[in-house]
């Protein structure tokens, strides 16, 4: 009894050591700059926000904050560099639903998402236009897919990539309209949307603040939006829901996380001061000048999401066969 005692005590001073040093280290963090770790390249969605965070991310911790592009592998090149890092919260990554969509998508990653990173909280969300090229005869979601059942396999939709957000999303469209359409996958973006507008391809889906401005100058048209409610940077335009497409809610998130391990102390600092600059006036007026909703959340409740974005991501995986073998 007495030697359990002892090793009980024991047991209770090392977790009071662990509790002390933690909290030391939150209350010394940062002690040099952090490096953001944005997994895609400068411009994107992913990029923009990631920008906009830093600013006020490093007026908040009185230390620098330093984006660093590591684009490559749909987000995988960047992930796996952070999975690999200092649990220290001196390097941290925005994360997006294609890493859920890769947990499915690849065979062999380099990481284990989520369970290698430590959630800190939700940032923000956007949702994708679908827009078609003005020569299809259609001005509504019904008639495209009026169209497209009339003409199966024949239409055809591109997208970012195999695997990526867009492709997705209208894999998700398809199944829920029943419809068949070609995919053509590019290598990114830019490259979709100026085979869309050039014709080639008819269809795509794709983020509001890249197809605003093709939209008002007549050069694509949009039939519709996959947020569940409409997005104030396009207010006019009906979402896929309201034009009886309930199962197409699909929106881009952007969220911060840091490598499995890092201290509590840090990651209820970090998600604090996280919390209170998304809904900063400032903030939230940049990210609505390009399409993007501010977003937030405890770590809890983002560890939770992102489980349950893995299991939609994979059924949708599953079910469309897609692949990026």
């Amino acid at each position: 009894m007495f030697e359990w005692l002892k090793f009980r005590g024991k047991a209770t001073f090392a977790v009071g050591v662990l509790l002390a040093s933690s909290a030391a280290l939150a209350q010394n963090y940062p002690s040099r700059p952090v490096t953001l770790i944005v997994p895609y390249g400068p411009g994107g969605g992913a990029d923009i926000v990631g920008r906009i965070i830093s600013q006020r991310l490093a007026r908040a911790l009185q230390e620098q904050v330093i984006v660093d592009n590591r684009a490559g592998s749909s987000g995988n090149l960047g992930a796996a560099l952070v999975a690999r890092a200092a649990p220290d919260g001196h390097t941290l990554m925005i994360a997006t639903n294609t890493h859920a969509v890769n947990v499915s998508l690849y065979k062999k990653l380099q990481y284990d998402f989520p369970r290698e990173f430590g959630a800190v909280g939700m940032l923000s969300s956007f949702p994708y236009v679908l827009v078609v090229h003005p020569s299809l005869p259609i001005s509504n979601v019904k008639q495209l897919v009026a169209l497209a059942k009339k003409n199966p396999g024949e239409l055809m939709h591109s997208s970012s990539g195999n695997g990526s957000s867009p492709h997705l999303t209208a894999e998700v469209f398809k199944m829920s309209a029943g419809i068949k359409m070609i995919h053509v996958p590019y290598k990114g973006a830019s490259e979709a949307l100026t085979d869309l507008v050039g014709g080639r391809v008819q269809i795509g889906f794709a983020s509001v603040s890249s197809v605003l401005q093709l939209v008002n100058t007549k050069r694509l048209r949009a039939l519709g939006i996959t947020s569940a409610q409409r997005t104030k940077a396009a207010a006019e335009l009906p979402t896929l829901v309201e034009q009886g497409f309930k199962d197409v809610v699909v929106t881009t998130w952007n969220a911060l996380f840091a490598p499995a391990k890092t201290p509590a102390a840090i990651i209820t600092r970090l998600n604090a001061e996280i919390v209170k600059l998304v809904h900063d006036p400032e903030v939230v007026e940049r990210f609505t000048a390009v399409g993007v909703e501010p977003a937030s959340s405890t770590p809890q409740e983002l560890e939770a999401f992102v489980k349950q974005e893995v299991q939609r991501w994979a059924k949708v995986v599953r079910e469309s066969g897609a692949t990026v073998d």
